[in-house]
């Protein structure tokens, strides 16, 4: 036991913006939008200040610049995903091939799959890229239909990684409630900007992510788990310390039962939560 400190907790913060489009907004403000990328490491300086806290950032393809601000950007070790975006899949094979490893919560905020072309979520299947790129889904019954989630698990199920979209809602229950400085309805698992039938973010928890996977995907326990835990480590090369239970790995952990229901958290080796179902042998 190592006990909690500064070692246990975020990773680093997703900047999911400014550099996406006006037209796949989803719950952005547009007045802070930017419709040119920054292509040069001055440029990037300048905005960001520092990246040292930034895990992700993500671009839509599309906007002049894009690749250049990602190769940048991968440069200094910050995982560019592609997301909020009206690109076609050659924009998108672009993006990939400049440096980007992953799409920010498939079928969401982008081009609907067309069969001359399959926008970003053909990039699931693309021959043309250099590297894998995973893809993030939100498995709360509401961004994405079962049948969506079935066919991008078939098509790619090694790089499928779950995200719950949640905002300051999750856990607090139905009611009024901010994202930024927006207004937010949340009933149920439904989020939407207060007034408009646009969803703004989720109030799903993970544990409901993996379970609803499961189910819709229909693959197993160990594969949904894997998909909140060893994909996104792979995904931002942090395998030896986090997303498994091998020798050496930081001792955060659940344990589950077979409907994902959370009996103990443990983090940095010490039990932070016991359900009363927990059985102690």
């Amino acid at each position: 036991s190592s006990g909690i400190n500064a070692e246990y907790g975020v990773l680093g913060a997703h900047v999911e913006g400014p550099f996406i489009s006006r037209e796949k907004l989803g719950a952005h403000p547009p007045q802070y939008i930017q419709d040119q990328c920054l292509v040069t490491k001055d440029e990037l300086g300048e905005f960001f200040g520092s990246t040292e806290n930034i895990t992700i950032i993500t671009i839509a393809p599309e906007l002049p610049g894009a690749p250049e601000m990602i190769h940048h950007l991968t440069g200094e070790g910050v995982v560019c995903s592609i997301g909020h975006s009206i690109a076609n899949i050659e924009q998108a094979e672009r993006g990939v091939n400049a440096g980007a490893t992953f799409i920010t919560h498939l079928f969401n905020a982008m081009q609907s799959f067309h069969h001359r072309d399959p926008g970003i979520v053909g990039i699931l299947a693309s021959e043309k890229i250099q590297h894998p790129c995973y893809y993030g889904v939100i498995a709360d019954g509401i961004h994405t239909h079962a049948a969506a989630l079935r066919i991008a698990h078939r098509t790619n199920p090694g790089n499928a990684i779950l995200v719950t979209d949640a905002m300051a809602a999750m856990g607090l229950g139905d009611g009024q409630h901010k994202i930024g400085a927006q207004d937010v309805s949340v009933k149920g698992k439904l989020a939407v900007l207060t007034g408009t039938n646009t969803l703004a973010g989720s109030a799903v928890t993970m544990p409901a992510c993996v379970a609803n996977f499961k189910k819709y995907s229909r693959c197993t326990l160990v594969e949904a788990v894997n998909c909140a835990t060893k994909h996104p480590a792979q995904l931002l090369k942090c395998t030896k310390l986090y997303g498994t239970l091998d020798f050496g790995s930081v001792a955060d952990f659940l344990i589950i039962d077979s409907d994902v229901n959370v009996l103990a958290t443990y983090i940095g080796g010490d039990i932070v939560f016991k359900s009363e179902k927990l059985v102690q042998f």
